[in-house]
């Protein structure tokens, strides 16, 4: 299925906005983000409500324009980035038909796969058999996908965030190690007229340098990104990758959970999947700025009004431009 023809689909299905959103969304576009708070324990609050959070940018309040919680519709794009074990790859694919089974009624599933692009298995629905049919149905081939993939997929959800009234969030399931890509990141090119090339020194450098621009591109589309590698590496380029994908999930706001052992998938998913419940996205006016980024600060509180202090989320928002 085309990418073009997915957002299509998914702008019919879910509500654009709501008709005070639609009048504010004249006047200047809405910024939206992923916001979660933490309680005691390591576990999320879930029960905000949109009065319990400010939003403060450079400092100033802002009105909060749009609210999404663990209530409202969401959707959840799984991307099969898988090219190694199989036994592990039917590990995590038995775990995922399992925790789609426990999704309340508000969550839509799409399935997509890396193999040769960004390609569309299944587009968000809420029919669960169908989604549990098209998982079953993924192989283990080709090449690794999951860093050419990354920007459009940000992209692709980043445009159904901002015309639909829906939380949004990317999961990757991956097995895939440095050595499965199309790029030779494990022979780095290297400049002989200059003999202070880190290359020289440090093999995993091209794996650094990729890593970090990845984490440049994807960051400025506020959709919160979650990795869940099926196999964890100890060379030295892939532990440059592996920490290369962490560092690129947090930028989003998301986690990366890499599984030593195959013990470690199903727990992995769950924990993932309890972070991608209980986010919220807060939308603001984007703000007249002469700089390309604002510092936000996010304020929550429970239904007494007592503040909360484990808010997390990204603290500078790179603005779209004009």
């Amino acid at each position: 299925m085309r990418i073009s023809l997915l957002i299509t689909v998914l702008i019919l299905i879910f509500p654009v906005v709501t008709a005070q959103d639609r009048d504010e969304k004249k006047a200047s576009p809405v910024i939206k983000f992923p916001v979660w708070v933490e309680k005691n324990g390591g576990n999320y609050w879930q029960d905000g409500k949109r009065q319990g959070f400010k939003v403060f940018v450079d400092d100033r309040e802002a009105a909060l324009k749009s609210f999404q919680g663990p209530t409202n519709s969401t959707i959840v794009m799984v991307i099969f980035d898988t090219v190694a074990d199989l036994a592990r790859v039917d590990i995590a694919r038995q775990a995922l038909i399992g925790s789609m089974g426990k999704l309340e009624r508000n969550y839509w599933v799409g399935l997509l796969r890396t193999q040769d692009g960004l390609r569309v298995l299944h587009e968000p629905t809420g029919d669960r058999d169908a989604i549990t049919e098209k998982i079953r149905q993924v192989q283990v081939q080709g090449r690794a996908g999951l860093l050419d993939t990354l920007e459009p997929a940000s992209s692709l959800a980043a445009g159904i965030l901002q015309k639909a009234g829906v939380r949004l969030a990317i999961l990757y399931i991956t097995d895939s190690g440095i050595a499965n890509y199309r790029a030779d990141y494990l022979n780095p090119v290297i400049n002989s007229s200059d003999s202070g090339d880190l290359s020289r020194r440090f093999s995993d450098r091209a794996v650094q340098e990729r890593m970090s621009r990845m984490v440049d591109l994807v960051t400025p589309f506020r959709i919160p990104i979650f990795i869940l590698h099926l196999e964890y590496r100890t060379d030295t380029l892939n532990l440059a990758y592996q920490s290369g994908l962490e560092r690129i999930a947090a930028g989003t706001g998301g986690s990366t959970i890499i599984c030593r052992t195959n013990d470690e998938i199903a727990p992995g998913l769950e924990k993932l999947l309890a972070q991608i419940k209980s986010s919220y996205f807060l939308g603001i006016e984007k703000p007249e700025a002469a700089k390309p980024a604002v510092r936000i600060r996010v304020e929550a509180s429970d239904a007494e009004g007592n503040p909360l202090e484990r808010v997390i989320h990204n603290g500078q928002i790179i603005l779209p431009k004009d």
